[in-house]
């Protein structure tokens, strides 16, 4: 079941952190990257920005204004140095949160994830939010340090597992958390 996020609004005209089913993050394939006239409806004032459309057609899908930070993740993950290039490269978009200097508080926001084209292409269906959660609560019960595991495995969280390894390190965390309970 979908849950509706509190600042969803069906007249956005973009991808908003709102618009992530379940608030979990998404891999979606590129199928134009363009600069286009983007209206802010509360100054009602026009500025280029860099717009991602893509190849996908959820019912939640809407085009993505990609800031420099994103442009930047998108540069590095995908090897392009070309909007036009990257048509068919997959990203994987999730939800941050970052301090928004005029506010001076936390807000969340879309971050292209460092998970290369590369990666998403061989492991087609990225670790799950359950999953997540799931390795988690087994790091604990394992008494093993979720930095230390992450950096064993060349990630920056867990949410980056490939889902390839899932089966894998699941197997090993609950042997790891048995003979914690034998001794």
């Amino acid at each position: 079941m979908n849950k509706t996020h509190w600042l969803q609004s069906p007249n956005k005209n973009y991808l908003g952190h709102w618009d992530l089913p379940n608030s979990k993050d998404v891999v979606l394939t590129i199928k134009s990257a363009n600069w286009e006239s983007v209206t802010n409806p509360q100054t009602n004032t026009t500025t280029d920005k860099r717009v991602i459309r893509f190849e996908e057609s959820f019912e939640w899908l809407k085009p993505f204004i990609c800031n420099e930070t994103n442009a930047k993740t998108i540069r590095k993950v995908t090897g392009e140095n070309f909007m036009e290039d990257c048509t068919g490269k997959k990203i994987r978009i999730g939800i941050d949160n970052i301090i928004d200097k005029k506010l001076k508080e936390q807000i969340d926001c879309l971050r292209v994830r460092h998970v290369s084209h590369e990666q998403l292409m061989q492991d087609k269906q990225p670790i799950n939010y359950e999953q997540v959660e799931t390795i988690s609560e087994l790091l604990n019960k394992a008494n093993k340090d979720i930095e230390k595991f992450c950096s064993a495995y060349k990630i920056n969280s867990i949410s980056e597992l490939p889902s390839s390894l899932y089966n894998k390190v699941t197997n090993q965390l609950q042997r790891m958390v048995k003979e914690n309970e034998d001794n």
